[in-house]
């Protein structure tokens, strides 16, 4: 069964690439990333690079949800929440977020992963409160009350440069 979509309205967003940068800017991280739990990429913050985000995101999700069924297979009654693929000079820390997204964070070997743990918590419990707005709050309606023709001829005036 697909996830129900999940609409975050500007202000969200803002506070999630908040959350985002402030991790990324105390762990030292190249990058952190939130994406759904279909993989797709909502926000990312740091140094991507040649990286391809929107594949590292569908990866997670992937791996998480595999570890989901893992968790099941050896009576787990929770899923595992948290994931750390350890590298020679990078490392990838995931997170569960609510069930719905994936907190991705890469980071190198110099940084603690006591801190990575720290501040993931932190940064989850807080995506956590947006997540629940976003899902109580529903769709983020457009007001088309406006005259649609008015509406139109401002779009048509706007790219015309009127």
């Amino acid at each position: 069964m697909l996830p129900k979509a999940l609409d975050f309205s500007d202000r969200q967003l803002e506070e999630i690439s908040a959350c985002l940068t402030y991790m990324r800017w105390e762990a030292e991280a190249s990058c952190v990333l939130l994406a759904d739990i279909t993989g797709q990429l909502i926000e990312s913050q740091g140094r991507v690079g040649r990286m391809n985000t929107a594949v590292l995101s569908a990866l997670a999700a992937g791996n998480l949800a595999a570890t989901k069924e893992m968790a099941r297979l050896v009576g787990e009654e929770a899923r595992f929440k948290l994931l750390v693929h350890e590298g020679e000079s990078r490392s990838v820390y995931l997170s569960d977020v609510g069930g719905e997204l994936v907190l991705i964070s890469v980071f190198g070997s110099s940084t603690p992963i006591g801190m990575i743990r720290l501040l993931t918590r932190r940064t989850v419990e807080r995506l956590q409160e947006i997540l629940l707005q976003a899902q109580e709050q529903g769709p983020v309606q457009q007001d088309l009350t406006q005259d649609f023709g008015q509406l139109l001829a401002d779009e048509l005036d706007l790219s015309l440069g009127s």
